[in-house]
């Protein structure tokens, strides 16, 4: 707690934009594997054309090991980038770790929820993972599996339910569960019938516009990305993030702010970067944190970001300030 308070201290002090930084992020995520069961058309973790991405679980040992590294300061993990979470078959122990290593942390996992072993629900219940959010884009199986192929959506409904019975059977209010519902052309007109399954099973809901192709939108002005995809976006207004391509996002905080720990120990700037070996800041399971957050990578990304000398424009951070920081 000592060093968390200390932590904030710096960082409210901290010279807005500097290069170098005298406090850490409170909020980090953690990939456990960047494998997944589905086959989303915009994802690449299953797309033939992203060869070269070594895939892999985090071991239990390894995550120890980087959150022993990150525990004293960091306030709020995701225990998810790219793939899905649950096929990690110790994530029940990662959650049960971080919570009784860290009573007041919180924990974010983001899944499509079509597996969920009985030791992981009952971990994600008992050792209070504070919020799962669903990705579930359809109220019924026809439009469901067509973004999430290779889903089902009846089994997605009956896991939820599971969650809910045991949240009851041990009296705990914890995991928050919430309907994650990305709005697509296709599946625009179910938002409403969504909205209203979701009130009547007693959980949460959220909708809000997809993203062209995860993978390559960093690397690509918005008018390709949206050139390529453009099917797939809605036509509501409120749901459709490409309604103004002359706007560009003028500055970036990632780095500033946070960072993602591959499965394997890689460290990236951000949840953007899909070729986390071949983009990496450094590697928790290798080196100290503050090495890595203050190391040359880092620095470098900060400087380019922020517009001062020493930048430099190959490292990732330039690729995206470039094409004008599509990640929303």
């Amino acid at each position: 707690m000592y060093i968390s308070l200390l932590n904030g201290i710096f960082k409210s002090l901290q010279k807005r934009n500097s290069a170098r930084l005298f406090y850490a992020p409170s909020k980090i995520s953690i990939e456990t594997g960047n494998v997944c069961n589905l086959r989303c058309p915009l994802c690449p973790t299953n797309d033939e054309e992203q060869g070269g991405v070594e895939k892999g679980l985090m071991s239990f040992e390894d995550f120890k090991v980087i959150f022993d590294k990150i525990g004293p300061f960091v306030k709020t993990i995701d225990l998810f980038s790219w793939g899905e979470p649950f096929l990690n078959k110790d994530i029940g122990k990662m959650i049960r770790y971080a919570r009784e290593k860290k009573p007041a942390l919180r924990m974010f996992i983001d899944s499509n929820l079509n597996v969920l072993s009985e030791e992981q629900l009952d971990a994600a219940v008992r050792y209070e993972l504070d919020v799962l959010k669903v990705s579930c884009d359809g109220a019924t199986r026809e439009i469901y599996e067509k973004y999430r192929v290779g889903g089902d959506l009846a089994r997605v409904m009956e896991n939820i339910q599971r969650i809910i019975s045991r949240k009851k059977e041990l009296a705990s209010g914890k995991p928050r569960i919430i309907w994650k519902y990305l709005v697509f052309k296709h599946n625009q007109f179910e938002v409403e019938k969504a909205r209203e399954m979701s009130g009547k099973m007693g959980i949460e809901f959220e909708a809000s516009g997809m993203r062209t192709d995860c993978a390559k939108e960093i690397f690509e002005k918005v008018e390709d990305s949206v050139k390529r995809d453009g099917s797939w976006i809605p036509d509501r207004p409120e749901y459709n993030n490409y309604g103004d391509l002359g706007k560009m996002k003028n500055t970036c905080e990632k780095p500033w702010r946070t960072l993602t720990v591959n499965w394997n120990g890689d460290v990236v700037p951000c949840g953007a970067i899909y070729d986390c070996a071949r983009y990496s800041f450094g590697n928790l399971l290798k080196q100290d944190f503050k090495e890595i957050w203050n190391g040359e990578m880092f620095i470098r990304a900060r400087k380019a970001i922020s517009g001062k000398s020493g930048g430099s424009p190959d490292i990732i951070c330039s690729i995206c300030k470039e094409n004008g920081y599509q990640f929303f």
